[in-house]
């Protein structure tokens, strides 16, 4: 069974019989029977109109099973016309999807820019559209480029480490809840590290702060490059960045870090994980 035939079935349970699906069913079929780039042009911008925009109340059951063709699928809600619009893409051919999409990008309005971003891992060639990722992160809209960064497993498995290091970067410019980012732990990296300490002296020498959800891109490669900065950080007034900078600088094991540490009394107990750090920080935020 492949990923449309997969979502296909678990989808058709939310999905009214008697309209919804006396809707979309013919539709998916015409891919099959009588496929013209009309059709599935013209459907794909009338699932909002013939669907509705409602959530769908997917079960924990459902939530888990697709939760192993695309991880953090759980992580965020997905209404009815995201759905159909995914069930639509992932209908097309292979040898013509790309091109198809590409053309719809390009006038699709903002709802639809949101699902076919949040639905492209689903396509069996996914990575044949690295490049319309990398495009889209170069958005401003918030809810575009939040559909690609965050809770997509897209980036984490397909960018290169400087397409990634790039949309954390804005992510971070862009003040958004940069927990949510998928698989921060496999892809963080030292290059990363010092690309965002630099952004943090910008910011400092601007007289503004930077988010303490930075120093997780930092843990791990604290050295002596890091540490006058990280000191700084963890004696100053916000709390929150300096549990975030002692947490980064414990998580280093540098060995002069640790001891300035212990001789200035800081506990290194008790430190929160970093997705609480993230949702603690999401709490405080206007």
């Amino acid at each position: 069974m492949n990923n449309h035939q997969f979502l296909l079935e678990i989808t058709k349970k939310y999905l009214d019989k008697a309209t919804e699906l006396t809707w979309l069913l013919p539709k998916i079929a015409l891919f099959k029977d009588d496929f013209k780039d009309r059709n599935f042009y013209l459907s794909f911008s009338a699932c909002a109109r013939f669907l509705g925009k409602d959530l769908i109340p997917f079960s924990t059951e459902d939530l888990a099973k697709i939760d192993t063709i695309y991880p953090n699928f759980s992580a965020r809600a997905w209404s009815k016309d995201e759905m159909a619009r995914i069930l639509l893409m992932t209908a097309l051919p292979t040898s013509r999807n790309q091109a198809l999409l590409d053309t719809l990008f390009s006038t699709a309005d903002y709802r639809e820019s949101v699902a076919m971003y949040k639905g492209l891992y689903f396509l069996e060639n996914a990575e044949a559209f690295m490049l319309r990722i990398r495009e889209g992160l170069r958005t401003n809209m918030v809810g575009v480029f939040d559909a690609i960064a965050l809770h997509n497993p897209f980036p984490a498995k397909y960018l290169t480490k400087d397409a990634w290091n790039h949309m954390v970067l804005k992510a971070i410019f862009m003040d958004r809840p940069i927990y949510k980012v998928f698989n921060i732990e496999e892809r963080k990296n030292p290059k990363l590290a010092l690309i965002l300490l630099d952004y943090a002296h910008e910011r400092w020498a601007a007289h503004r702060k930077v988010t303490p959800e930075l120093w997780r891109f930092v843990s791990g490669y604290v050295d002596a490059n890091f540490l006058k900065d990280i000191q700084k950080i963890i004696l100053g007034a916000d709390k929150l960045e300096s549990v975030a900078a002692t947490k980064a600088l414990v998580e280093s094991e540098f060995k002069e870090g640790i001891e300035w540490l212990m001789d200035n009394n800081i506990s290194t107990t008790d430190l929160p994980d970093w997705d609480e750090i993230g949702k603690q920080l999401e709490k405080e935020t206007p």
